[in-house]
């Protein structure tokens, strides 16, 4: 297949990535994850669907793990706290003992408060380049692909790079 060709040549079907509802536990999350990996297909975020199947969010890793902890660590600036270096990394092995109770915890957290909203769409429809293009100028390793309002699969942006280093290996330049 080429970069001429369409993202629907390249889309993973909604089937077959993982997802879940909007009203399910961080729990739910991590047991979809579980199930995947377990299953030898490796993937790096979940999609978050109300209940047509319209785009409410994603859960990367690090929103995931970010769920685990506990509000002093949350910050991105460094507290003032007596025999801290300045830097927040110093906290965590004060989270040591708790990390355990704060993952139990976690557990129970609803979906809907550590959901990212997606940094682009895109149609199955259009244009591999376009695809192409927003993987290149967005932080985002997924583009969910939709048909009206409704996600039906997800373009990653590994499948887009093999088909550009087909492209870009390709002798006879097509």
């Amino acid at each position: 297949m080429s970069v001429s060709g369409i993202v629907n040549d390249h889309v993973t079907p909604l089937a077959g990535y993982p997802h879940v509802r909007d009203d399910v536990t961080l729990r739910d999350v991590y047991a979809t994850l579980k199930h995947h990996y377990d299953s030898a297909e490796q993937f790096r975020s979940v999609l978050v669907l109300d209940s047509n199947d319209r785009l409410a969010g994603v859960l990367g890793f690090r929103e995931l793990l970010h769920a685990l902890l506990p509000e002093y660590l949350k910050s991105h600036e460094p507290a003032n706290y007596e025999g801290g270096r300045g830097d927040l990394a110093s906290l965590a092995p004060l989270w040591q003992e708790d990390c355990a109770a704060q993952c139990r915890k976690a557990a129970a957290m609803p979906v809907g408060a550590h959901i990212i909203e997606a940094k682009a769409t895109i149609a199955g429809t259009d244009p591999l380049v376009k695809a192409i293009y927003l993987f290149a100028t967005l932080n985002a390793n997924i583009l969910p692909v939709v048909e009206g309002e409704r996600v039906v699969g997800v373009l990653r942006r590994v499948d887009v790079m093999a088909a550009v280093a087909d492209a870009v290996l390709a002798e006879d330049g097509e």
